[in-house]
């Protein structure tokens, strides 16, 4: 950071890097000690006595008229204040308060030192904050120079437990009050940096917290790192900041529902999109069927390494045209929108590195995948009768309902399936007489030898029939003979 000379002189303007930072230091008790440093010499030497440092202009920024929301706010977080507190004279500050007494400051001292002698490592982290970035959020007046210097300290006590619970392969801390910390707000930069320093207190016998030779490891996770930045951001931006983002995220989810509802209605309803579906269809896997869908994937694969491959390269081009001709202009609109959400990440976050996707391009492909997999579910709820709950799902939960007349019917009935995922009796009775055809082929008879069989085969029927009417005569005078009520109720 480039030193301004003076206090509170924060460059803006500058759109292109991230709002927050947090590059991160770690030293050693070994490192210190060589160097006859004490950990406990930075509250005093650097951080409470420096030129950097300074209590002056701090100023709430956001207008409040009840002072009750005052009370009121300052009690919810149990905080003393630089402006309410009595005995309060250094802008240091830690877990229990705003501005650190000399008392408070010895004893962490004293501290400190106990975590070097254990050999601990001390660790600095700097949320650096771009000054645009504070104006616009209510926390800096680049005119004035005030600087809402409480608001700042309570987001840093909110965060800070998670970088100590989450930072490492296990909690820095082995009790609640094992890891010592505090902060200081620094304005001599162009941006302003707010430090934390925190050290674990008893000595590291944890064999996951330690390397082989035995010193405590100086390593935070990245995620956790990101996390707590990500948090410390979300506690100081104001009310519009978080409006304007939600409003953003909001419209695109709408034209994305919007979007995928229509594309399905659209595929069932035009024509010409018939034989697409079809195409689709007929290349699907055999053996997935009744379980087509897209896969665990951000977006839809096309390569060979999907068994689907083949079927979401048609669907691609389907999606495609149905994006580029009847769905246009929602497309268009989502587009757009998913671009204003672009600029506010980069001025949230800064560039990004090379080869890393958009937000509004993630959008697409995430746009992209739920459309094809809402084709799949059509698909495969051609292969199974819906239960009553399903049914009911359907009426509630989707807009979308087939026609019974519309394209994805007209698959279903052209590929001979029933409601039950059966195909129909006609198709199964025609593969079945294929299946059972010999093989080979029979040696066909002279025709004058068939015809004498054919007459000798009626000849003989004629004969059968006869004699079974015969039988059947018998049987008809046998019951025809007098019986008892009793041996008729016993019949019947």
């Amino acid at each position: 950071m480039a030193k301004t000379g003076g206090f509170a002189n924060f460059a803006t303007g500058e759109k292109k890097t991230g709002a927050v930072l947090l590059p991160t230091h770690f030293s050693t008790a070994s490192q210190a000690n060589k160097e006859g440093k004490q950990f406990g010499n930075l509250v005093r030497t650097y951080a409470a006595k420096s030129s950097k440092v300074m209590d002056e202009n701090n100023q709430s920024l956001v207008d409040v008229t009840d002072s009750e929301m005052i009370i009121t706010a300052n009690d919810s977080f149990g905080y003393s204040s630089r402006f309410s507190a009595t005995g309060d004279e250094h802008p240091l500050f830690d877990g229990q308060t705003l501005n650190m007494t000399d008392e408070q400051m010895d004893r962490l001292e004293n501290r400190l030192n106990t975590a070097q002698k254990n050999g601990n490592i001390l660790h600095e982290m700097a949320f650096s904050m771009r000054g645009d970035w504070l104006g616009e959020n209510g926390l800096y007046d680049p005119e004035t120079k005030q600087l809402d210097q409480d608001r700042l300290k309570r987001a840093e006590q909110h965060i800070v437990q998670d970088l100590f619970d989450k930072g490492g392969a296990q909690p820095l801390g082995e009790s609640p009050d094992d890891v010592i910390w505090f902060g200081a707000v620094h304005q001599d930069t162009d941006h302003l940096n707010m430090h934390i320093w925190y050290a674990k207190e008893s000595k590291e016998t944890r064999p996951s917290m330690l390397h082989k030779s035995g010193e405590p490891k100086g390593v935070i996770d990245f995620k956790a790192k990101k996390q707590a930045e990500s948090k410390f951001r979300y506690e100081l931006e104001s009310d519009a900041t978080k409006i304007k983002r939600a409003d953003v995220y909001e419209a695109v989810g709408n034209y994305r529902s919007s979007i995928k509802n229509d594309t399905l209605s659209k595929l069932d309803e035009t024509h010409h999109y018939a034989a697409d579906l079809q195409k689709i269809f007929e290349v699907l896997p055999k053996d997935l069927r009744g379980r087509w869908k897209v896969g665990n994937t951000d977006s839809i694969v096309t390569d060979d390494s999907s068994r689907m491959a083949t079927a979401n390269r048609q669907m691609n081009q389907l999606i495609d045209k149905m994006l580029t001709h009847e769905l246009k202009d929602d497309y268009q609109s989502f587009q757009a929108t998913a671009q204003k959400m672009d600029g506010m990440m980069q001025e949230t976050h800064g560039q990004q590195h090379q080869g890393q996707l958009k937000w509004s391009e993630k959008q697409d492909n995430r746009l992209r995948k739920e459309l094809a997999n809402g084709i799949y579910r059509q698909f495969n709820e051609n292969f199974k009768e819906p239960t009553n709950d399903q049914q009911i799902k359907n009426k509630t939960d989707r807009l979308f309902q087939k026609n019974k007349d519309g394209n994805f019917e007209k698959i279903r009935q052209a590929n001979g399936v029933d409601r039950k995922g059966n195909e129909s009796k006609d198709i199964q009775q025609n593969k079945d007489k294929k299946k059972n055809q010999p093989a080979h082929k029979k040696v066909v008879a002279p025709m004058g030898k068939m015809n004498k069989i054919a007459k000798k085969m009626t000849q003989q029927s004629k004969q059968e029939v006869q004699q079974m009417h015969r039988m059947l005569q018998d049987m008809d005078d046998s019951m025809s003979q007098n019986v008892s009520d009793e041996s008729l109720s016993r019949h019947i």
